[in-house]
């Protein structure tokens, strides 16, 4: 197929699947309304999986669509036939409601210190100091690659822009001290299993922080909107945090001897990152200040959330960062990817709200809760979960994996009796960093490190399979007892 057939095709296969699912008549006791937003929803989801366009703005125009079309997909016949109902009104109001979240700012408020890091050095010189001190053998590199994506994974919520942003500038510039190559048997020397590494940073520390990684804000929107449960910063934290540092402690040791590197030790890597330290010089003012952003906004998140709220401390940092000149406006108006994320996760948190708003979630969950009525509480969940964490192997972004899947998940297990709603939400939300490692195309990161070919695509099939496996495993038996003491 040729490259403008491929575009054509992938332009027009929405608008296939909307006029297909538009043509199947409503199923028996679903609001003809429901029908109709369903078939523009999955159309979206088809677009943003394709990409003819950006995704952003195929989440917008679907939105923008609704918005338009609200008498015939969103509101049902009995709101229309209210005097005092104004659709147009009400349509508009909903739309833009994703706008008003504080979730959404609050990851747009945490791409600004992901800015600070880059505009600084100071993302680079933490790299880079943690290579100084552990680069001397190949197992303590590997470690230091996973702990540095997990010290900027805070404050830096696109896992993109942290670890292929970031982290991989710095290790790429590694193999070569070891004569390792990609697309070639040297490859194996150190080089696959410091590009692996990354892979097993990016995925632990997306799950281990609400802001290590976009989609994770996008879940915890759905558990609130849907569910009916809320989850703050430090919850997710606490809840991930066994399951991290056990992750942290076996994933890169397992790999080490699934993945051995024929170069185990050596005194270069730790002398090329000193070189590279003293280059930079000291500590700036600027990345003085951002040290002391940082620290100040994860106290407050820490022990003042009671009476602050988290994204209203990120936008304090971020208005002291351009008053201390860390970064100037300029530079954040020019900062694609915050403003870019912050349209995507606004549209996208409304349209998956227009699911339940037009009344498929409440028909979906009914129907579905016949035919998992057999299992018991505890059961369900554990499908559940396993359901939503391996149909990642069909998806090629976590974002579109999160608006496609988890409003159904969600809608499932709240239409079953006795299902712990709190304990569904968090393992469901705690589990869309992890399952970055499954494949070559699962996450951003993972496209980048793949496509420099260092690892060959059956070796990382092979691990991924693995630790994926281990990674909900954890999450199940270590992660969902400790929730069991909480609620």
């Amino acid at each position: 197929m040729s490259e403008t057939k491929e575009k054509i095709w992938k332009a027009l296969a929405p608008f296939a699947v909307l006029l297909v699912i538009l043509l199947i008549p409503a199923p028996e006791g679903m609001p003809p309304q429901a029908w109709r937003y369903f078939a523009i929803f999955v159309a979206m989801v088809v677009g943003m999986i394709l990409e003819p366009i950006p995704a952003t703005a195929i989440s917008f125009i679907a939105m923008s669509t609704c918005v338009l079309g609200a008498n015939w997909v969103l509101f049902g016949a009995q709101e229309l036939a209210d005097p005092g109902f104004k659709a147009s009104k009400e349509a508009l109001k909903w739309g833009l409601a994703g706008f008003s979240s504080t979730t959404v700012w609050l990851v747009f408020g945490a791409f600004i210190f992901a800015l600070g890091y880059e505009a600084t050095g100071l993302g680079r010189r933490i790299a880079l100091f943690l290579v100084k001190f552990m680069g001397k053998r190949t197992l303590t590199l590997g470690y230091a690659v996973v702990i540095i994506d997990i010290l900027l994974a805070p404050f830096t919520p696109s896992n993109t822009a942290r670890t292929g942003g970031t982290v991989f500038p710095v290790v790429k510039n590694l193999p070569a001290l070891f004569d390792s190559y990609p697309n070639d048997p040297s490859s194996r020397r150190i080089g696959g299993y410091l590009m692996w590494m990354m892979v097993v940073g990016t995925s632990i520390s997306s799950s281990m922080f609400i802001t290590g990684s976009a989609p994770n804000v996008l879940g915890i929107e759905f558990v609130n909107k849907i569910a009916g449960v809320q989850i703050s910063w430090m919850q997710w934290f606490l809840a991930f945090l066994p399951v991290g540092l056990l992750l942290l402690v076996i994933a890169p040791l397992l790999s080490y001897y699934l993945y051995k590197p024929t170069i185990t030790h050596s005194n270069e890597v730790a002398s090329w990152a000193e070189n590279a330290l003293q280059q930079m010089g000291k500590l700036s003012r600027q990345e003085y200040m951002l040290i002391g952003l940082v620290l100040f906004s994860l106290s407050l998140w820490v022990f003042a959330g009671q009476w602050v709220n988290a994204t209203a401390v990120c936008l304090l940092a971020v208005s002291l960062m351009l008053m201390l000149r860390v970064v100037n406006w300029s530079e954040i108006t020019k900062y694609s990817s915050a403003w870019n994320t912050l349209v995507n996760l606004a549209t996208l948190v409304v349209m998956a709200s227009g699911l339940s708003r037009s009344g498929f979630i409440d028909w979906f969950a009914s129907m579905m809760s016949t035919h998992l009525d057999g299992f018991s509480p505890k059961m369900t969940v554990l499908l559940l979960v396993l359901v939503f964490y391996y149909a990642h192997y069909l998806f090629a972004s976590l974002s579109a994996h999160t608006a496609t899947m988890l409003p159904v998940i969600l809608a499932i297990g709240k239409g079953l009796p006795g299902v712990p709603m709190e304990h569904l939400s968090i393992l469901l939300v705690l589990s869309i960093g992890i399952m970055g490692v499954l494949t070559p195309y699962a996450t951003g990161p993972g496209v980048i490190i793949y496509g420099c070919g260092y690892v060959k695509s059956k070796d990382y099939w092979r691990l991924g399979g693995i630790l994926g496996a281990i990674y909900i495993s954890a999450l199940l038996l270590i992660g969902w007892p400790i929730l069991s003491l909480w609620y």
